[in-house]
Protein backbone atom coordinates (compact mmCIF):
# COMPACT_ATOMS: atom_id res chain seq x y z
CA UNK A 1 0.00 0.00 0.00
CA UNK A 2 1.53 2.95 -1.14
CA UNK A 3 1.10 6.62 0.97
CA UNK A 4 -1.30 7.91 -1.79
CA UNK A 5 -3.38 4.73 -1.34
CA UNK A 6 -4.11 4.80 2.44
CA UNK A 7 -5.90 6.72 5.05
CA UNK A 8 -5.38 7.86 8.79
CA UNK A 9 -8.26 6.27 10.91
CA UNK A 10 -8.04 8.98 13.91
CA UNK A 11 -8.60 8.15 17.78
CA UNK A 12 -9.60 11.28 19.77
CA UNK A 13 -11.91 11.96 22.53
CA UNK A 14 -15.14 13.33 21.74
CA UNK A 15 -14.22 16.66 22.51
CA UNK A 16 -11.35 17.00 20.50
CA UNK A 17 -13.30 15.39 17.60
CA UNK A 18 -16.27 17.63 18.11
CA UNK A 19 -13.60 20.66 18.27
CA UNK A 20 -12.00 19.34 15.08
CA UNK A 21 -14.78 19.20 13.07
CA UNK A 22 -16.30 22.84 14.48
CA UNK A 23 -13.14 24.56 13.18
CA UNK A 24 -11.96 25.10 16.81
CA UNK A 25 -9.16 22.87 16.35
CA UNK A 26 -6.51 23.07 13.77
CA UNK A 27 -3.76 21.23 15.52
CA UNK A 28 -3.28 17.72 16.94
CA UNK A 29 -0.89 16.76 19.33
CA UNK A 30 0.97 13.25 19.32
CA UNK A 31 3.78 11.61 21.00
CA UNK A 32 4.67 9.14 17.94
CA UNK A 33 5.22 10.68 14.41
CA UNK A 34 2.86 9.89 12.16
CA UNK A 35 4.34 8.83 8.78
CA UNK A 36 2.24 10.67 6.53
CA UNK A 37 2.32 12.91 3.09
CA UNK A 38 0.59 16.17 3.20
CA UNK A 39 -3.13 15.68 2.11
CA UNK A 40 -3.80 12.34 3.36
CA UNK A 41 -7.65 11.88 4.66
CA UNK A 42 -7.83 11.72 8.16
CA UNK A 43 -11.35 9.57 9.42
CA UNK A 44 -11.94 10.41 12.71
CA UNK A 45 -13.15 8.17 14.97
CA UNK A 46 -14.80 9.61 18.06
CA UNK A 47 -13.63 7.28 21.21
CA UNK A 48 -16.07 6.35 24.44
CA UNK A 49 -18.63 7.21 25.27
CA UNK A 50 -19.57 8.66 21.37
CA UNK A 51 -17.70 5.28 19.90
CA UNK A 52 -17.84 6.30 16.36
CA UNK A 53 -16.64 7.50 13.14
CA UNK A 54 -18.22 11.06 12.78
CA UNK A 55 -16.24 12.93 10.51
CA UNK A 56 -12.95 13.09 8.12
CA UNK A 57 -10.50 15.86 7.49
CA UNK A 58 -6.92 16.57 5.65
CA UNK A 59 -3.15 16.59 7.00
CA UNK A 60 -1.99 20.03 6.10
CA UNK A 61 1.37 18.59 7.77
CA UNK A 62 3.06 16.95 10.39
CA UNK A 63 5.29 19.27 12.50
CA UNK A 64 8.16 18.20 15.22
CA UNK A 65 9.29 19.86 18.24
CA UNK A 66 9.94 20.02 21.46
CA UNK A 67 6.76 20.53 23.81
CA UNK A 68 7.72 24.08 24.83
CA UNK A 69 8.25 24.93 21.38
CA UNK A 70 5.20 23.46 19.88
CA UNK A 71 3.05 24.81 22.74
CA UNK A 72 4.19 28.30 22.17
CA UNK A 73 3.57 27.90 18.46
CA UNK A 74 0.37 26.03 18.17
CA UNK A 75 -1.21 26.40 21.60
CA UNK A 76 -4.25 28.43 20.13
CA UNK A 77 -4.48 25.44 17.71
CA UNK A 78 -5.09 22.71 19.93
CA UNK A 79 -8.15 23.54 21.74
CA UNK A 80 -6.15 22.26 25.13
CA UNK A 81 -5.23 23.58 28.60
CA UNK A 82 -1.51 23.63 29.09
CA UNK A 83 -1.78 21.54 32.00
CA UNK A 84 -3.31 18.77 30.18
CA UNK A 85 -0.91 19.24 26.98
CA UNK A 86 1.80 18.71 29.97
CA UNK A 87 0.52 15.91 31.16
CA UNK A 88 0.02 14.39 28.40
CA UNK A 89 3.64 14.74 27.26
CA UNK A 90 5.03 14.25 30.31
CA UNK A 91 8.81 12.62 30.30
CA UNK A 92 8.64 13.37 26.37
CA UNK A 93 11.58 15.55 24.51
CA UNK A 94 9.96 15.56 21.44
CA UNK A 95 6.20 15.81 20.22
CA UNK A 96 4.27 16.10 16.96
CA UNK A 97 1.64 18.03 16.12
CA UNK A 98 -0.80 17.46 13.02
CA UNK A 99 -1.76 19.94 10.99
CA UNK A 100 -5.12 19.61 9.99
CA UNK A 101 -7.86 21.30 7.78
CA UNK A 102 -11.07 20.73 5.21
CA UNK A 103 -12.76 18.80 8.32
CA UNK A 104 -16.19 17.88 8.05
CA UNK A 105 -18.85 16.19 9.82
CA UNK A 106 -20.66 12.87 8.75
CA UNK A 107 -24.42 13.07 8.33
CA UNK A 108 -24.55 9.65 9.43
CA UNK A 109 -22.00 8.56 11.85
CA UNK A 110 -20.88 4.94 11.64
CA UNK A 111 -21.16 3.41 15.10
CA UNK A 112 -18.35 0.63 16.41
CA UNK A 113 -21.12 -1.53 16.35
CA UNK A 114 -21.80 -0.87 12.38
CA UNK A 115 -18.14 -1.07 12.05
CA UNK A 116 -17.78 -4.83 13.66
CA UNK A 117 -20.55 -5.97 11.28
CA UNK A 118 -18.47 -6.21 8.48
CA UNK A 119 -15.09 -7.29 10.77
CA UNK A 120 -13.04 -7.43 13.86
CA UNK A 121 -13.11 -3.86 13.98
CA UNK A 122 -10.75 -2.79 16.98
CA UNK A 123 -10.64 1.12 16.91
CA UNK A 124 -7.14 2.15 17.45
CA UNK A 125 -5.39 3.52 20.70
CA UNK A 126 -3.62 6.65 18.85
CA UNK A 127 -4.61 5.77 15.25
CA UNK A 128 -3.54 2.72 12.30
CA UNK A 129 -3.82 3.37 8.49
CA UNK A 130 -6.77 1.84 6.43
CA UNK A 131 -7.03 1.01 2.23
CA UNK A 132 -9.39 2.05 0.52
CA UNK A 133 -10.19 -1.59 0.40
CA UNK A 134 -10.39 -2.26 4.77
CA UNK A 135 -12.63 1.24 4.44
CA UNK A 136 -15.11 -0.48 2.12
CA UNK A 137 -14.78 -3.78 4.19
CA UNK A 138 -15.61 -1.56 7.52
CA UNK A 139 -18.76 0.42 6.32
CA UNK A 140 -20.37 -2.47 5.02
CA UNK A 141 -23.28 -0.69 3.54
CA UNK A 142 -24.12 1.78 6.64
CA UNK A 143 -25.50 4.89 4.86
CA UNK A 144 -23.22 6.62 6.40
CA UNK A 145 -20.77 4.91 4.79
CA UNK A 146 -21.40 5.88 1.12
CA UNK A 147 -20.77 9.34 2.45
CA UNK A 148 -17.23 8.65 3.82
CA UNK A 149 -15.97 6.82 0.59
CA UNK A 150 -16.71 9.42 -1.30
CA UNK A 151 -14.86 11.59 0.71
CA UNK A 152 -12.05 9.86 1.24
CA UNK A 153 -11.64 9.63 -2.71
CA UNK A 154 -12.25 12.44 -3.50
CA UNK A 155 -9.26 13.79 -6.11
CA UNK A 156 -8.50 16.44 -3.28
CA UNK A 157 -8.25 14.39 -0.54
CA UNK A 158 -5.94 11.29 -1.61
Amino acid sequence: MTDHERAMLLSVRPRFADSILSGVKSAELRRQRPTVPPGTPVIIYATKPCAAVIGIARIDRVCEGTPSDLWAQYQGQMAIAHEEFALYLRDARVAYVMLLSEAKRLASPLSLENLREGSDFQPPRSYRYVNFATLRTLVNGHPGGSSLLSLVRQPDLI
